[in-house]
């Protein structure tokens, strides 16, 4: 009788780990961790904007159950799903992660943001039974690594192919420009939230004026943002500057700044925002890609004469959201 209830025993844990290991998948998430998720995931929590863009671009958002603070706010994700404004807000980047809200909504799987404590927070949904995920597209490399990673763990892979498709048709397009000689190429100074606040070495808005024909001056200063002194804008004498979404400055006022009357970008009317209306064009997010074309176009116009444009925005869009890009500007009114 005992060496029968054993056999029970043996067969029904046996039983229980198939079907454990049946319904979930183990996968490497950008952090490095090795983490086991559901094999099917419902329902989805968001925790910084990027998260939610990758999710969309995935077609995936009706998964969402709570997305960050900025979510549900964003042009791009109201117009497309205007249901993201419904969806309960769990905190942001600069604020932090309420827990306690997340856990309320009894998500299959967080997607938290790359920062000295996701591991830590990771943990602590881990601890309430919440499978955890951590991202990290801070480069052009990662951003396609993102959406891989994400259409593996989301079930989502052939998707995940069809966004990817995308990233290479743009960087096709952009071979002209990443592939000229040094001395053809263009000094392209970034500027963040003002004019003299850039980013160093390292930093993903170098790896896009370098594939769009450019330099970044500033790429050989310490990595992530630097301030520097108006001396020195003056010493890099720019091609182009080119601000983030970010800028707080109007680009009109600022070609009236005296001291930099002799900058070849202020001379030649050559400062540029980038695009912003539906979701920013600098960030690290799908349509960066968009935005590094953007910029080429700007940057080397001569090369891209062949080149519609606002066709190949309309096909990125349509392939990602469904919804062509000047179909969605003329949906905000812009």
């Amino acid at each position: 009788m005992k060496r029968f209830s054993s056999f029970f025993l043996l067969l029904f844990l046996l039983t229980f780990a198939y079907v454990l290991f049946a319904n979930t998948i183990t996968v490497t998430d950008m952090a490095g961790r090795e983490v086991t998720i559901p094999s099917k995931i419902e329902r989805i929590v968001t925790t910084y904007k990027p998260a939610t863009q990758f999710v969309f671009a995935l077609n995936a958002q009706r998964m969402l159950v709570g997305v960050d603070n900025t979510s549900t706010r964003e042009k791009l994700f109201t117009s497309i799903y205007p249901e993201v404004e419904l969806l309960v807000e769990v905190g942001s980047k600069r604020e932090g992660i309420n827990i306690e809200t997340v856990a309320s909504l009894n998500p299959d799987l967080v997607i938290l943001f790359p920062h000295n404590q996701a591991e830590f927070t990771a943990s602590k949904l881990e601890t309430l039974g919440i499978s955890t995920i951590i991202i990290n597209p801070e480069s052009l490399e990662e951003i396609r690594e993102t959406n891989r990673l994400l259409g593996e763990v989301l079930g989502l892979e052939d998707r995940a192919k069809i966004v990817d498709k995308q990233f290479d048709n743009i960087l096709k397009l952009l071979e002209k420009t990443k592939n000229l000689p040094q001395a053809q190429k263009k000094v392209v100074y970034f500027a963040n939230s003002q004019l003299l606040d850039t980013v160093g070495k390292d930093m993903m808005q170098t790896d896009m004026i370098e594939w769009a024909g450019g330099i970044n001056p500033a790429a050989k200063s310490d990595a992530g943002f630097i301030k520097i002194s108006p001396e020195q804008l003056i010493a890099w004498n720019p091609d182009v500057i080119v601000t983030s979404q970010k800028f707080q400055d109007d680009i009109e006022e600022l070609y009236k700044e005296e001291k930099y009357q002799n900058v070849k970008a202020f001379k030649n009317k050559q400062i540029y925002r980038f695009p912003s209306v539906l979701e920013p064009w600098d960030y690290p997010n799908p349509s960066s890609y968009l935005g590094m074309l953007w910029l080429a176009t700007k940057i080397h116009p001569e090369l891209f004469s062949d080149v519609d444009f606002d066709k190949v925005a309309d096909e990125f869009y349509y392939t990602l959201y469904g919804v062509s890009y000047r179909e969605l500007l003329s949906k905000i009114g812009n």
